[in-house]
């Protein structure tokens, strides 16, 4: 061993060669120069130690009184030293043993009983239900067959011990499960505890609600650290179905993934599913796309059924007061019972749809999808229910996919527009002809207030406001606001703060439509400008270029920015739009913000966030969007009003469909779900106005509260329960209670100004999204592999994934500091100093 060696052992660094690189610091905050400080101390202490031993001690031997001079030298110096505190900071670098995450899906579709069982299964079976593992013991009901946890369980069981082993060595193993839609659970096992089958069964119940793969890798990518982990092992049926696209979180990773997939990639299944308008119109006529979706069940028939019920066809309001069955305690019964047992399977019977049937055919099953058409004219306003099955089949792997519920909400009265624009623009020319044929919006439901048209116009002509200055009862019946190219001083700083209340108190939504002639800087100072989803500065000139907007990942995230029936046609429609010569630039985009659509080449202020043209934001319960230039109208340069009429309809309709329309703005029931499963927690809120929107408060309202009535579904008893509304603030109401039988609930509610009965719906169903899909997405399993650099895998190729996985050593890098000064080897060198100078002065008798 050398001198450095032993040095850095010294310092408790037991590896010289993992120093990469030494600095040295001086930690007394008094001195500015340390080293000139110590050099001149260390001179002056060495003339004043040798002239004391040159004057008043005799010491016979000159290379004595030397030694004796260094010696005393070094242990004054060493003082100094550690008055100057200095520290050594070393850099190490390591080789550590690699990452190695398992992420395991324990949700619900994992508690699925694939048809095929694989050798050994019966067996491994019934061992699973003598150990009592209620969760998982389900697979005995299945002739001897597993679900897939319990499969995934198996595996890992049949491990060789030496396999586990050699991982555990090689790997920092840890583990995680997927059972929520917000990102992973890590669980305290390594890979020998997932062999385990009690540990197993304590930490996998497969009754997660959704798969959120996406949400899971962003997740993992968090906690990954500065350092990302060598592998993670996907083990999943991969049937996402909640949260972003799991493509778009891979590609964030920098780690291969090798997905392991559990279920069959070929079942025998029918799933049916509807699509359906987000709001329709009374008595016009709409479309409700059907489509069957199966696998294995070619060349079969199978006959669809379509209900329509419209949930205000019910019983009449008079009822609330009277009505109700109550429980044997004097109280509304909130646990009512369950719904009649099949004789056969023990499973409660399927409820029998309410409604009219509106669509009924025996259909072919002549490809993997069939779609069908069936035209709708709701004859009342209210939420409308669309329900459509088809007949389980023989052998069908699952069947709670063969029925399907959907709601929208059928509006009397249309959509209000209103459009403030200084001239008459090419945009303010089309979107108005867009409108006017929208039949959600129509001619009754555009307003514009041109404030360069001729004042007899404004006066004669309906489409026209003949002034903007609305009193807060009209106003507030609009449900989207455009401001497009107009000076600020046409808005009144009162209707400013109108415009921010109707978005942020009731869900109103405003588009900015930026034109050449104001710029958006003239909102900075103004009560506008907190609802801009971008920050600007207030002189602001447009710039002029020729450039191609781009859009952004997240576009496909927003109904509107999609315009075509695939990717192939919606980038055509975009490349339609042209080259724009000129936009406005923005110092960024707030941190709430989503950028749709930006430039190709110009960053905003931090050098490396490209310009954004079209942006939106939530703002308080409204939600704003930004468009950076006038210019939309450039879609119709070759398909007409296509996709023009696409954009700003599906815009409208998502501003307009986050809060009630027309009149109902002033007294608004809602549940914060329209679907929820058995046991959820059902939250009611009200939203109360006077005539003029402002908030109601407990002393307008006669008794001082507002009450509600819960009607149960039939299968409860049709009991009806009262609910007590608290007030949270003033005109906003708020009640919760707990839902258990599957079916239809009504809420009502009295308007106290009114008397007039308001309601909402919801459904409670036992069946789980998880089950709507039986087989394995094996293409998303490749793909996320593929596009990380990992592989893909079988359930029952596990052991030879281990063998294979490429167990490079990670380099890792470590800041170590030492504070000399304060270390027991400093301390030893002056100690030793002390005792060497002592022994030597006692065996030369020196005083």
């Amino acid at each position: 061993m050398n001198f450095t060696a032993f040095f850095w052992q010294l310092l408790g660094i037991p590896h010289a060669e993992q120093v990469e690189s030494v600095d040295l610091y001086w930690g007394a905050s008094w001195v500015r120069v340390p080293w000139l400080i110590l050099v001149v101390a260390t001179i002056v202490v060495a003339v004043g130690v040798a002239t004391y031993y040159a004057r008043w001690l005799y010491v016979p031997s000159r290379r004595l009184r030397t030694t004796l001079v260094v010696i005393r030298t070094l242990t004054l110096a060493g003082l100094v030293g550690i008055l100057l505190q200095p520290t050594l900071v070393v850099k190490l670098q390591r080789l550590t043993r690699p990452g190695l995450w398992f992420v395991i899906d324990d949700t619900e579709s994992m508690s699925l009983v694939d048809r095929t069982s694989e050798p050994g299964e019966n067996a491994v079976a019934v061992a699973s239900a003598s150990d009592g593992n209620a969760a998982q013991s389900s697979a005995a009901n299945s002739g001897g067959q597993l679900t897939r946890s319990e499969r995934v369980r198996q595996a890992f069981a049949r491990l060789e011990p030496e396999l586990v082993r050699q991982v555990d060595n090689a790997f920092r193993v840890r583990v995680c499960r997927i059972r929520r839609g917000d990102g992973v659970d890590p669980l305290t096992l390594n890979l020998e505890g997932l062999t385990r089958q009690e540990q197993w069964a304590s930490q996998f119940t497969a009754d997660g609600p959704v798969t959120a793969l996406g949400v899971a890798l962003l997740d993992l990518n968090r906690k990954r650290g500065a350092t990302p982990p060598g592998g993670i092992v996907l083990i999943s049926d991969f049937n996402q179905n909640a949260g972003v696209a799991p493509e778009i979180a891979a590609t964030q990773l920098q780690t291969p993934l090798f997905c392991v997939g559990v279920g069959e990639v070929q079942t025998r299944d029918l799933a049916v599913d509807v699509q359906l308008p987000p709001m329709m119109k009374k008595d016009e006529k709409s479309a409700l796309a059907v489509s069957i979706r199966q696998e294995g069940f070619t060349g079969e028939e199978v006959t669809l059924r379509v209900f329509a019920r419209q949930t205000e066809e019910t019983a009449p309001p008079a009822a609330v007061a009277s009505g109700g069955s109550r429980s044997a305690g004097g109280e509304h019964s909130l646990l009512p019972p369950r719904p009649p047992a099949s004789p056969v399977s023990g499973e409660p019977k399927k409820e029998v749809p309410v409604g009219e049937v509106i669509f009924q055919e025996v259909v072919s099953l002549s490809g993997p999808v069939i779609h069908r058409e069936v035209p709708y004219v709701p004859k009342a306003a209210g939420p409308l229910v669309i329900t459509a099955e088809v007949d389980p089949l023989p052998k069908e792997t699952l069947t709670e996919n063969n029925r399907i519920a959907r709601e929208t909400y059928v509006r009397e009265y249309y959509v209000r527009v209103l459009f403030i624009e200084d001239e008459p623009s090419w945009e303010w020319r089309f979107i108005k002809e867009v409108f006017h044929r929208d039949p959600l919006v129509g001619p009754e439901g555009f307003r514009t207030y041109l404030r360069s048209a001729d004042p007899r116009v404004r006066a004669e002509n309906p489409l026209f406001l003949p002034t903007f200055a609305l009193p807060r009862r009209e106003f507030f019946t609009y449900d989207v606001v455009i401001i497009g190219d107009v000076p600020a001083s046409a808005i009144s700083r009162s209707m400013m703060e109108m415009i921010r209340e109707f978005v942020t108190e009731m869900g109103g939504g405003v588009v900015f439509s930026v034109g050449p002639r104001f710029s958006p800087g003239q909102w900075a100072d103004t009560p506008l400008n907190d609802l801009l989803p971008v920050e600007i500065a207030p002189l602001t000139r447009l710039r002029e270029s020729s450039f191609q907007p781009q859009r952004t990942p997240e576009a496909d995230l927003f109904d509107f920015m999609v315009l075509g029936q695939n990717a192939e046609e919606n980038g055509r429609a975009w490349d339609n739009l042209g080259k724009l010569v000129w936009y406005y630039p923005v110092i960024r985009a707030r941190p709430l913000a989503t950028v749709l659509l930006a430039h190709p080449r110009d960053t905003c202020a931090d050098g490396r966030t490209p310009q954004p043209l079209i942006a939106a934001q939530k703002v308080g319960r409204g939600e704003v969007i930004y468009v950076g230039f006038n210019e939309l109208w450039r879609l119709r340069r070759k398909y007409g009003d296509l996709y023009y009429r696409q954009f700003w309809g599906q815009l409208i309709h998502r501003l307009a469909i986050q809060h009630a329309l027309g009149a109902d703005k002033r007294f608004v029931v809602r549940s914060d779900h329209k679907q929820y499963r058995s046991g959820d927690e059902v939250r009611f809120s009200v939203e109360a106005y006077n005539a003029d929107y402002r908030p109601l408060t407990e002393d307008q309202i006669p008794g001082g509260k507002l009450e509600a009535f819960l009607h149960l579904p039939a299968g409860a008893g049709g009991q009806t329960r009262k609910i007590s509304l608290t007030l949270l603030r003033p005109g906003q109401f708020e009640g919760r209670t707990t839902v258990f039988a599957p079916g239809e609930y009504r809420l009502e509610v009295q308007d106290p100004l009114t008397n007039r009965i308001v309601e909402t719906s919801f459904k409670v169903s036992s069946q789980s999204v998880e089950k709507q899909q039986a087989r394995r997405n094996k293409e998303l399993q490749e793909r996320l592999a593929s596009l990380t650099g990992g592989r893909s895998y079988d359930l029952d190729q596990l052991a030879e994934l281990l063998r294979n996985l490429p167990q490079r050593r990670e380099k890792e890098t470590e800041i170590v500091q030492i504070e000399l000064w304060n270390s027991w080897l400093f301390f030893g060198l002056v100690v030793g100093c002390l005792l060497v100078e002592w022994a030597l002065r006692k065996w030369l008798y020196l005083r």
